[in-house]
């Protein structure tokens, strides 16, 4: 009986070992096991966390010049990443026209905030709202105005600033195309006004891209959406923008296909300075240039909404008529995009810098 005993005990010794080598071969995820199992146990989902940022900022005035530093090292927040997270892990979208920062760091739970409070101050912060799938965490930050945002690590820590565009650009411009969404603008022979804009305008994006010059460029739509006039000429007004561009094509009153053909520019005639009538006689006289389009003049266009509230200097163009059966034919062809963009860019260059 002993004996069986004793051989029972054994089998179950060696059944521990046989385990807990097996478990060994894992020691590395360990971390990240337990994390899953404790993001599959905790509930919900999108969380506003303001509550907690308010209450660190509280505290931080609360606390000597000394305890800032060290907690905050001059910057505006601070984020604890936990163990095996790194910023490598970490990417950001800052969403300028819905004022929205988005970021999102891989291998974090829905406990993330309850394990490392997020410290700092909450100058302009409208809320915080934080959620995790599948170990991604997403904290979203909205802000109350346009702001840069520039992350910092050290060690465990990540900090993040907000920054007024113009202490991070020599100059800001802001970029519109022209509808988008369930709002195509003309459509001829089965193109939509909407989609001719955005070429234009992600044409000129490369450039900007491209381009060595310290310009902020903020785009209202790099997709076919359809923000508001609102948002349009709001996030040129918030990022105190020093120059607006807008890009439309043109269409007779009838909306019926004619020999009526060439570029056209609108500027806001209430503008005192004369800078966005400067501006826009620019644009026109680079695509004239370089397209060799039919002028139409410099018009004014203060009945436009995101014209006549810009409170920067503003020009609406419409580079060509979609109700002209050539003049569309051009409009279409990448070549013609490509001689469109580089125009208004070297109009926004010689408008900034001349």
């Amino acid at each position: 009986m002993e004996n069986k005993v004793l051989g029972a005990f054994t089998a179950i010794i060696l059944a521990v070992v046989i385990a807990m080598s097996c478990l060994l071969i894992y020691v590395p995820n360990m971390h990240i096991i337990a994390l899953k199992v404790q993001d599959s146990k905790v509930s919900g989902g999108r969380v506003s966390v303001m509550d907690m940022l308010r209450a660190s900022d509280e505290e931080l005035q609360e606390d000597s010049e000394e305890i800032v530093q060290d907690v905050l090292k001059g910057h505006q927040i601070r984020l604890t990443l936990p163990q095996n997270v790194t910023s490598a892990g970490v990417s950001i979208i800052n969403d300028y026209v819905n004022r929205n920062i988005a970021i999102t760091i891989n291998g974090i739970g829905k406990d993330y905030f309850s394990k490392y409070p997020m410290r700092g101050n909450a100058d302009n912060i409208v809320d915080v709202i934080y959620d995790s799938e599948n170990l991604i965490g997403v904290i979203e930050i909205a802000l109350d105005d346009v702001k840069e945002v520039q992350m910092t690590s050290e060690g465990e820590y990540i900090y993040l600033d907000f920054l007024d565009p113009h202490d991070v650009y020599d100059y800001v411009v802001v970029v519109d195309a022209g509808h988008g969404g369930n709002v195509p603008g003309a459509t001829k022979m089965g193109v939509n006004e909407k989609d001719l804009d955005l070429q234009f305008v992600l044409q000129l994006k490369r450039l900007f891209d491209q381009s060595g010059k310290n310009i902020g460029v903020y785009y209202t739509r790099t997709d076919d959406s359809n923000p508001s006039f609102e948002s349009r000429v709001g996030l040129a007004n918030d990022s105190d923008a020093d120059l607006f561009l807008s890009i439309h094509n043109n269409s007779t009153a009838s909306g019926r296909m004619s020999s009526i053909n060439g570029t056209e520019v609108m500027y806001k005639g209430a503008d005192t300075t004369g800078n966005s009538k400067r501006f826009a006689s620019l644009c026109l006289d680079n695509l004239l240039n370089a397209l060799g389009s039919k002028s139409k003049g410099t018009v004014v266009g203060d009945e436009v909404y995101i014209i006549r509230m810009s409170q920067a200097p503003v020009a609406l163009v419409e580079v060509g008529f979609m109700t002209n059966t050539k003049e569309l034919e051009k409009l279409q062809d990448n070549e013609y995009q490509k001689k469109t963009a580089g125009a208004l860019y070297d109009a926004i260059v010689e408008y900034l810098y001349n």
